[in-house]
């Protein structure tokens, strides 16, 4: 999200979740089946990155969808961050040596046309879940992030759309020829 204006609104963010959906998923449903399925636990593909976005926002959305009191309200001394703070604090912390553990890594299981749709309706089930929202609120209760802390939901429904355009950008950049010492194109993925 470098270098784009960030949605900040609630009526920004419904929009941008949509859009997100459909772009991504089709750069991801536009893959070969050979690219899509290339990578391992270790060394994530294209499927690998998808299946992580599914597990990363579906708990966003079922968080929204929960009742207010099974939220806590954000701590009075929060201090509001900016995308970009967010995702300079993201950078920081892969920097760092944040990755993903537990519940969050990936084990793609069926069809590449079944984790696409799975991913496009996690982002729907986001932007579902938002449109019971208003703006203040967004700014009044907290979601716990496993390695940013905790964040307004505003701040975490920001995160959300950083994080799956990392992921997106990830994948890309494995894709994109890389000038070997020859001068001919090495594309990184075997």
């Amino acid at each position: 999200m470098t270098g784009v204006t960030a949605p900040s609104s609630r009526a920004e963010l419904l929009p941008a979740f949509a859009g997100a959906a459909d772009e991504i998923g089709g750069s991801f449903a536009g893959l070969d089946d050979r690219t899509f399925w290339t990578g391992t636990a270790e060394q994530w593909g294209a499927a690998h990155h998808l299946d992580h976005l599914i597990r990363s926002n579906r708990p966003v959305a079922g968080g929204l969808g929960a009742a207010r009191d099974r939220l806590q309200p954000l701590p009075p001394e929060h201090h509001r961050r900016s995308s970009a703070e967010i995702e300079a604090e993201y950078r920081a912390a892969l920097s760092s040596g944040a990755r993903a553990f537990g519940r969050w890594l990936p084990q793609p299981e069926g069809t590449q046309t079944e984790l696409v749709e799975r991913y496009r309706a996690s982002l729907t089930g986001v932007s579902d879940a938002l449109t019971g929202w208003t703006d203040a609120e967004l700014d009044a209760w907290a979601m716990p992030h496993p390695v940013l802390g905790v964040l307004s939901v505003r701040e975490m429904l920001l995160f959300t759309l950083l994080h799956n355009r990392h992921h997106e950008g990830g994948v890309r950049a494995r894709l994109t020829p890389v000038a070997s010492p020859t001068g001919t194109g090495d594309n990184a993925l075997p």
